[in-house]
């Protein structure tokens, strides 16, 4: 029988309903110690910490939590099965340098993406040639050349090691993803968002994704339900393309619709009060169409999944305020607040949230 080796750390201790806020503010606070695994204790998740938080840092996870406690506990550790970049690159870059090291990637199917801070530039190749060796499945490695920007969401990426083949699969919750991230925009750290909202979709349904890339969100909802009629709407033409290969190797044809073109255009044109459901992830630009979600949606109304980007304090208060605001111009009714939560930080007191709105 194998000995698991456990180690004995500070943990920080939050009921499970909150446990991926948690693990997000955790990581934005750089507390959480990656060598330990996350444990879970009846209705509780203990988060293994590397040092205490400060009475400023347990202030803002009071805010956001307000149920926390801390305590020593036992926990696994985890399985080194690789050298870390800081060991494979400590005989060729300054020591001084290694702090600047990226501690996260985009995994993309055989694809890492990476954000290169400037100071690393001359060692660009060197880094990419390092993220080959620490990580066997990956082929390509793209460095971040620029923001997510444009009506396309794209990305300037620059390759720094591998084959130079940018077209790949990608596997989350047993969908499969043809993609190209040079060509079409896809975040791997919005999986368990693409399934969580899957899981919202009633049986029946008739759902709007207004700009759905390659067909994360459709994709998985077609998969999740028997009778649902999705229409998977974006200006990208490489994102529709991809879409329909999606839709064929995931056997969604039927359940899901895709059409080329923008949303405003194609909703007035196509799909005016047909909705029971509309998705709106498109952050930087969703408020500016809050008023055709609502002419998607059925005159009896509907939900609305919208997403924003909103800073620190009362981010999530504040997309709300802006939300009812907008939706009340268009002519409809705001009537309830389904849930409204973090999805991801973007920046240092940014975050990325996501509002689920009753609209009649």
């Amino acid at each position: 029988m194998d000995v698991v080796p456990v180690q004995s750390a500070e943990s920080l201790q939050v009921p499970k309903r909150f446990g991926q806020k948690a693990l997000l503010l955790a990581k934005k606070l750089n507390i959480i110690n990656t060598n330990l695994r996350v444990m879970t204790k009846d209705k509780v998740l203990a988060i293994p910490l590397i040092r205490r938080p400060s009475l400023e840092e347990i202030e803002a996870l009071r805010t956001h939590l307000q149920e926390i406690s801390f305590s020593i506990e036992n926990f696994q550790t985890r399985e080194i099965t690789s050298l870390s970049l800081t060991e494979v690159l400590e005989k060729d870059i300054p020591p001084n340098l290694l702090a600047s090291l990226p501690r996260s990637l985009d995994i993309i199917g055989k694809i890492a993406i990476v954000g290169l801070p400037p100071e690393l530039g001359a060692y660009k190749e060197l880094l990419g040639e390092a993220i080959l060796k620490v990580n066997n499945k990956i082929e390509v490695v793209l460095s971040k050349a620029g923001p997510v920007d444009g009506r396309l969401r794209l990305r300037k990426l620059e390759l720094i090691a591998g084959s130079g083949k940018t077209e790949t699969i990608h596997k989350e919750h047993r969908c499969i993803y043809h993609l190209d991230p040079t060509t079409v925009y896809f975040s791997p750290r919005l999986s368990q968002e693409h399934w969580r909202v899957a899981q919202k979709v009633q049986e029946g349904e008739v759902v709007i994704d207004m700009f759905t890339g390659v067909g994360p969100f459709v994709i998985q909802i077609g998969k999740a339900h028997k009778n649902v009629l999705v229409y998977a709407i974006d200006l990208n033409s490489d994102a529709i393309k991809f879409l329909r290969r999606n839709i064929l190797a995931n056997k969604v044809e039927g359940k899901v619709i895709p059409i080329l073109g923008d949303a405003r255009e194609v909703v007035e044109n196509r799909l005016t009060e047909i909705a029971d459901r509309v998705i709106m992830n498109l952050p930087e630009m969703a408020l500016k169409f809050v008023d055709i979600a609502c002419k998607a949606l059925k005159q009896e109304g509907g939900i609305i999944h919208y997403y924003s980007f909103e800073s620190e304090p009362k981010a999530l208060e504040k997309s709300v305020e802006k939300l009812k605001r907008s939706i009340e111009a268009s002519g409809r009714n705001f009537n309830r607040l389904l849930s409204s939560r973090f999805v991801r930080p973007i920046a240092p007191h940014e975050w990325q949230v996501v509002l689920e709105v009753l609209v009649h």
